[in-house]
């Protein structure tokens, strides 16, 4: 035989004890957070589609030029065929120009030069002879002085000439070759030749 003792006071006998029920309050804050969140993902979903969408048109008309430019630059064959000769002639013509060119800028102006000769000759000062060969110069001419300083007159002159750019420009050298003294009645005449060699 099994004797049972029930220790609960009498007050809480024979009451039914019922279960707590435990509710889970969600915030607003919260609420807030789960709607931004279904949101965010349809449209990061969205932005990718478009950027899709957006390389897939720049492919498409960078295509559409590609081929456009390609037609015109095979239509312009015939345009850059006839380029290329006028290229070509123009090419062989400048060359020709630059020859000639060389050729002029070579060349000796005598005009030029016989002028500085005559405009630069002191009083006193006289050209006989000018010649030039090949590359070689010669000038032969007279001096008088009254002070009998004819080889001070002669040097100043040639100085004077070898001084001036345009003149000298195609000379190499030009040298004083020889003074020589003659009396020709009550007077010494200094008879001189210059000689040069061209570049």
């Amino acid at each position: 035989m099994m004797i049972e003792i029930n220790l609960i006071p009498e007050e809480l006998r024979n009451k039914v004890v019922k279960p707590v029920k435990k509710t889970i309050s969600v915030s607003a804050s919260d609420k807030q957070v789960q709607q931004l969140a279904l949101l965010i993902i349809p449209a990061v979903f969205l932005i990718l589609i478009l950027t899709h969408i957006y390389f897939l048109f720049t492919g498409l008309i960078g295509g559409i030029q590609l081929n456009s430019l390609k037609t015109r630059w095979d239509n312009a064959s015939v345009e850059r065929k006839a380029l290329d000769e006028f290229n070509a002639e123009y090419l062989f013509i400048s060359a020709d120009a630059k020859d000639i060119q060389k050729f002029l800028s070579e060349r000796i102006n005598w005009s030029e030069k016989l002028n500085k000769l005559s405009l630069s000759l002191p009083e006193g000062i006289w050209l006989e002879h000018i010649s030039a060969t090949g590359k070689d110069f010669y000038l032969k001419g007279k001096a008088v002085s009254l002070d009998k300083s004819e080889v001070s007159l002669i040097r100043n002159y040639v100085e004077g000439i070898k001084g001036q750019p345009q003149f000298i420009k195609n000379f190499s050298s030009l040298e004083i070759t020889s003074i020589q003294k003659a009396t020709k009645g009550s007077y010494e005449v200094a008879d001189f030749s210059l000689t040069g060699s061209f570049k």
